[in-house]
């Protein structure tokens, strides 16, 4: 595993594109905080989890091929490419496109998740690896637990999904000692 990198996501972005021929890409998971939480250098992983959204289903084999788990491409790089599909987002709160922040690159539209989005779905999901992922990212305050809640509330979300959210959100605060 490995700390992933701005310039990381850029190869792994321009490698999608010259196999698919999408220039869009949008990167999500722990990986697009290397763009949008920079100072989270304690966060190690081994995929850069992406899609593109003009076609997701486009050339997924020839994908996990050249660049997914086991390949040549992660032999030379230290990563893969997890490629998924807005399918990973149909719970988040609307709007998570807009939020998104851009990657400069001069042919390419890349985008990465908005760490408020990815606090979200790393609570919603309530894995451990990904709580683990959430309590980074509040610590590294590029969120901040009231902003968390506010975002939640406002989410055009069910209720009890709300509420499981927020409790998540809880036990990690008291977990570690941070304050609500």
């Amino acid at each position: 595993m490995k700390r992933i990198t701005q310039s990381d996501l850029i190869e792994a972005a321009e490698a999608v594109a010259q196999i698919t021929g999408q220039s869009h890409i949008f990167i999500l998971g722990m990986a697009s905080t290397a763009q949008s939480v920079p100072a989270l250098d304690e966060m190690l992983t081994d995929d850069i989890d992406l899609f593109t959204p003009d076609a997701e289903n486009c050339f997924l084999d020839e994908v996990i091929a050249s660049v997914g788990e086991g390949s040549p491409f992660e032999g030379s790089h230290g990563f893969y490419v997890e490629r998924l599909g807005t399918w990973v987002l149909l719970t988040q709160p609307r709007g998570w496109m807009e939020r998104s922040l851009i990657l400069p690159h001069p042919l390419l539209t890349i985008r990465v998740l908005h760490p408020l989005d990815l606090v979200y779905n790393k609570l919603e999901t309530g894995r451990k690896k990904d709580l683990e992922g959430a309590t980074l990212i509040l610590r590294s305050g590029a969120v901040t637990p009231e902003q968390i809640h506010a975002f939640v509330q406002g989410a055009e979300t069910p209720e009890e999904t709300k509420l499981a959210i927020v409790k998540n959100l809880q036990r990690i605060l008291e977990k570690n000692g941070m304050q609500n």
